[in-house]
């Protein structure tokens, strides 16, 4: 078992805790008899305190405080000129953790609008097959062959090393065709 600190139990036998404080620490008090025995010791002496002539006769409580609050004044006002040193060290912590988010949204978007570079022709022994936006070609010398989409809105290339590969989506029903061609 954890017992509280004799501040807190002088604090509590005074009543000057706050709410939670003083809650948590009835509920230890009830239960150990030896917070329970010093709480009651400290009530003792703070009834002796008050009974004797302790404070020094003609003392100006108004003047105590007011110089109290001077003081407090004083340490705040200190305190001021000490802050913006240290809120200028504490500026770049904001910029530190916006760095990495920048980064990766950077990162996202060269990776969604970078696209490899594009080989529009292969070549398999005189062979050129090569990817166009109405078809793919497959030329050997002067002779030719072209596979066509003419309804073709989207095209996506890609050239591999034993050929070429195109999608075409037809712009009046939305379908997707996927053409390989390869030279042997």
């Amino acid at each position: 078992m954890t017992h509280p600190h004799d501040s807190e139990l002088a604090l509590f036998a005074g009543g000057e805790l706050g709410g939670w404080a003083r809650w948590r620490l009835a509920r230890h008090v009830r239960r150990c008899e030896a917070c329970r025995r010093r709480v009651q010791e400290f009530a003792l002496w703070r009834r002796w305190l008050r009974q004797q002539d302790a404070l020094p006769p003609g003392l100006n409580w108004n003047r105590l405080a007011a110089e109290m609050k001077a003081n407090i004044r004083l340490g705040l006002a200190a305190g001021e000129c000490v802050a913006p040193a240290r809120e200028a060290r504490l500026a770049w912590r904001p910029a530190a953790l916006a760095l990495p988010v920048l980064v990766l949204v950077l990162a996202g978007w060269l990776l969604q609008s970078w696209h490899p570079p594009l080989r529009r022709s292969t070549s398999w022994r005189g062979t050129v097959i090569a990817a166009t936006a109405t078809g793919v070609e497959l030329r050997q010398g002067a002779a030719a062959l072209t596979l066509l989409h003419p309804h073709a809105s989207d095209v996506g290339r890609f050239a591999s090393g034993d050929g070429v590969r195109v999608r075409y989506v037809d712009a009046e029903t939305g379908l997707v065709t996927i053409s390989h061609v390869y030279a042997q």
